[in-house]
């Protein structure tokens, strides 16, 4: 080795280099001090030149700290709540310091709610992740850094504060709840000390202590490892509380007593009935407490309850106070009560949809019956901007454009049209953006050396032309030619005239080329699916559907003939678009064909058709655009982005292509920024206007009187968006007329913890009605029990539609069946 030289890369910076001088040696020792811009990752990379190829190796060097010195330490490892810790905090002066303890338990149950060494080292390595590029290795090594790892902010569930008549408490009542807290931040002074005083929550549990320093000079210091202490007591109660219960339902109020004492001990434990809230069952009504005593062994647990009913709506005072004859613990919680009535929600809707300036009016008549509970209405008018449907993961469909002139046409394919989808839908990553168009020219220059003479693209530098990959080219260039500065539109033009010469006289197209990978083509085949996909690339290109005007009516007439002996959904799919894009009189006899025999599955429609069902249904709700058949689209939308796409195989080439396109169309149409209107909202005697704000994209949400009945909406403007009242009531059972019979069965289990149900319903019928059309069965269950996650035991003689738990209230299961005579549906909880 005559000469080499090095680099050491940290953060994305080149810190140190030099030329090295081995004289010939094969081995050379090579020393580096380390300096502080090295800290805490580096990359080292030495590299030679023999015979004119690039010989490297690369070696990473980790250091333990960060320049930021940091710690902490605390006083009191265990703490009785209520009650205070003292921490010791050690820093570089002029730092800022931030500190947080949560819960233990917390990171059994979730994560991404702290901040640790660990995240640290992956942001660090983030700077060193670059993709491969063959063309440039030592670009690949990871020069340029890409943070994209973020960190979620903590949501707390602190308890409530409140205290009532606190000047008649005698003991401390633990009301503090939190499962994180003290949340604190200073500035370290010049003794680079600062010791902390704070108090700690009144629960129960082992608490991580962590925090993290930034210095203007010396950057980011953290505490590597928490710090552990414990809130406990020798003697305490918890609370196995439920979230709501129903008014006048009786409910066993559950607590637990602990002894951590050297003796067992007598505890007394009291529920106080505050300001009158509660009834005790069994106890005369106004009870102000009820007590109970139970003895507890030393280093154990027992349980206690208490059965009560709720008098009032809306938040209630739980107070209990357990003691013994040397120790007293006391909480206080609130819990929800929720009314006995039936709550009813609905919603009415209207997709406003134009492309061009209109003006359109909609009345909404609200179906309240005035049985409804006095206050329990609420209305709210929403409009809400119809936004694309996002793919996420869209950089890993991104790729270094290589190979033959097949293997070069797929990546830029692809590279094309993700990045049109990205300016589609308005995406603000402009990382993701930056590196799209780059690998766009990049491929559109690779994919020039496939150019033949005669203007056709082929296999290799030297082959003949085929008429699948000049077709597929021509298509990828106009969809990349806006993001290509100074195009030659001749080298395009020379393309379509060898397709036009190419077209038999009955107007079709045959491959007349070489394609090796024959899964790129997707569904692809001589004859209507061939010609339909060379006529798209003429008719998709302004210059070309003009020029090329003859060739392109021949080849519609010969499709158009073809279609009413094509049975399969992948033909007619394709050639329905053609037509579509040809304005042919038969266009929509062909597209409304296509969607009868579409398939739906809840509110989303796709076409099963195996194995290229992405490509049908692209094809398909690009002629629905095509038609100005937005609303239809909306529901094709959906799907098409739940599909997995994938760039590296040859057999996904079509789909991503044009399911991507069919995708990026509609989400240029339909984008909010496009959006220009002036609603009025017209109810009783008033009015009330709203106008959208350019590139503003949220919801517009007004809450309205609940003595309102009708509402009158007119909407000037264009745009694509979602015009809704919601409201609800509630209404008192007692006050529905029955149409079904209802027998509820408690079947014997071998837990008391486990109840299962057995429910008989039967519709009654009327002189108009034999059947219900689909019934739901809603079951409740009583507050404490909670939905088995496949409740339903035994199937019923009627089909299920669904089952589902709304709002995450695990304490009600709703079950949907097509109709309904008699049931027997078994439950558990």
């Amino acid at each position: 080795m005559t000469f080499g030289v090095y680099y050491v890369v940290s953060q994305g910076n080149i810190v140190d280099a030099d030329m090295l001088r081995p004289n010939n040696r094969h081995s050379f020792q090579l020393q580096i001090n380390a300096t502080s811009n090295m800290i805490p990752k580096s990359k080292i990379i030495v590299a030679t030149l023999v015979k004119q190829r690039i010989v490297y190796d690369v070696m990473d060097i980790e250091f333990d700290q960060l320049l930021n010195n940091f710690d902490m330490d605390i006083e009191n490892k265990e703490v009785k709540p209520p009650g205070r810790i003292q921490l010791n905090i050690r820093g570089r002066p002029g730092s800022y310091v931030a500190l947080a303890a949560y819960d233990k338990t917390l990171r059994q149950s979730r994560s991404g709610f702290d901040f640790s060494w660990h995240d640290v080292e992956q942001l660090y390595a983030q700077f060193h992740v670059n993709d491969f590029n063959q063309y440039d290795i030592l670009q690949s090594i990871g020069i340029f850094a890409r943070a994209s790892r973020g960190l979620t902010s903590s949501r707390d569930m602190e308890g409530r504060y409140g205290r009532l008549n606190a000047s008649k408490k005698r003991i401390a009542y633990r009301t503090k709840f939190a499962e994180t807290f003290l949340w604190k931040h200073d500035i370290l002074q010049r003794s680079g000390r600062l010791n902390l005083i704070a108090n700690v929550p009144h629960t129960i549990t082992q608490w991580y202590l962590t925090g993290f320093s930034m210095h203007p000079e010396y950057g980011l210091g953290i505490i590597k490892k928490p710090i552990e202490f414990t809130t406990k007591k020798s003697f305490y109660l918890t609370d196995h509380l439920p979230y709501s219960i129903k008014r006048g339902e009786p409910v066993q109020m559950i607590f637990t007593l602990f002894n951590y004492g050297s003796e067992a001990t007598l505890a007394n434990a009291t529920m106080y009935n505050v300001e009158n809230q509660i009834e005790f069952i069994g106890h005369p009504s106004g009870e102000t407490n009820c007590t109970k005593s139970v003895r507890i062994q030393s280093h154990e647990s027992i349980v206690v309850s208490f059965l009560v009913k709720a008098k009032k709506l809306g938040e209630i005072l739980v107070r209990v106070q357990a003691s013994t004859e040397y120790d007293t613990d006391a909480i206080e919680k609130f819990i929800r009560v929720m009314p006995e009535s039936l709550l009813v929600q609905n919603m009415e809707s209207r997709i406003f949809s134009h492309r061009s300036y209109g003006n359109v009016s909609h009345i909404f008549l609200l179906d309240i019956p005035k049985t409804a509970d006095a206050g329990s209405k609420q209305i709210v008018f929403s409009v809400k901007p119809i936004a694309p449907v996002l793919i996420h993961n869209l950089g890993n469909l991104l790729s270094v454009p290589t190979g033959s002139g097949e293997q070069n046409l797929v990546h830029f394919a692809c590279n094309s049209i993700v990045l049109d989808y990205l300016i589609a839908i308005g995406s603000n990553n402009m990382t993701l953006l930056d590196r799209a168009t780059s690998l766009v020219r990049q491929g559109f220059q690779n994919q020039m050396r496939y150019r033949q003479k005669d203007g056709s693209f082929g296999i290799w530098q030297t082959s003949e032309g085929s008429v699948f990959l000049t077709a597929f080219v021509a298509k990828s260039i106009q969809t990349a030619a806006k993001h290509i500065d100074k195009l030659d539109k001749t080298m395009i033009t020379s393309s379509f005239q060898w397709l036009a010469s190419k077209q038999h006289s009955s107007g079709r197209f045959n491959e007349v080329g070489q394609v090796l990978q024959s899964d790129m083509q997707g569904g692809l085949r001589n004859g209507v699916t061939l010609t339909s996909f060379v006529l798209i690339a003429f008719m998709e290109n302004e210059q070309a559907k003009v020029t090329h005007a003859g060739v392109v009516a021949k080849g519609i007439e010969y499709v158009a003939s073809m279609l009413p002996n094509v049975s399969d959904l992948y033909d007619l799919s394709i050639a329905t678009y053609a037509l579509m894009l040809n304005n042919h009189s038969q266009k929509n006899r062909y597209l409304q064909t296509l969607v009868d025999r579409s398939t739906i599955n809840g509110t989303m429609r796709y076409w099963a058709s195996e194995p290229h069902g992405i490509e049908t249904t692209a094809y398909a709700l690009l002629a629905m655009i095509q038609a100005n058949r937005y609303l239809d689209g909306f529901s094709v939308m959906p799907w098409l982005a739940n599909q997995s796409y994938d760039s590296s195989r040859f057999s996904r080439t079509q789909d991503t292509f044009v399911g991507l396109k069919a995708l990026s169309s509609l989400a240029e149409i339909i984008s909010p920024s496009r959006n220009d209107y002036i609603i009025r909202l017209k109810y009783q005697k008033h009015v009330k206007l709203f106008q959208n704000i350019p590139q503003h994209t949220d919801r517009i949400e007004f809450n309205m009187p609940s003595d309102v009945h009708n509402i009158i909406i007119n909407i000037v403007g264009k745009g694509f968006m979602l015009v809704a009242v919601r409201y609800e009531y509630s209404v008192n059972l007692r006050n529905y007329s029955n149409r079904f019979r209802l027998q509820v069965d408690k079947l014997n289990t071998t837990s008391s913890d486990e109840l299962q149900l057995e429910i008989c319903t039967s519709f009654i019928p009327s002189l108009a009605e034999s059947l219900s059309n689909i019934a739901l069965v809603e079951v409740t269950f009583p507050s404490g029990y909670i939905v088995n996650d496949h409740p339903i035991e035994k199937t019923t003689p009627f089909p299920i539609r669904n089952g589902l738990v709304f709002n995450n209230m695990k304490w009600k299961k709703v079950i949907y069946v097509n109709y309904a005579m008699v049931t027997i549906v078994p439950m558990n909880a």
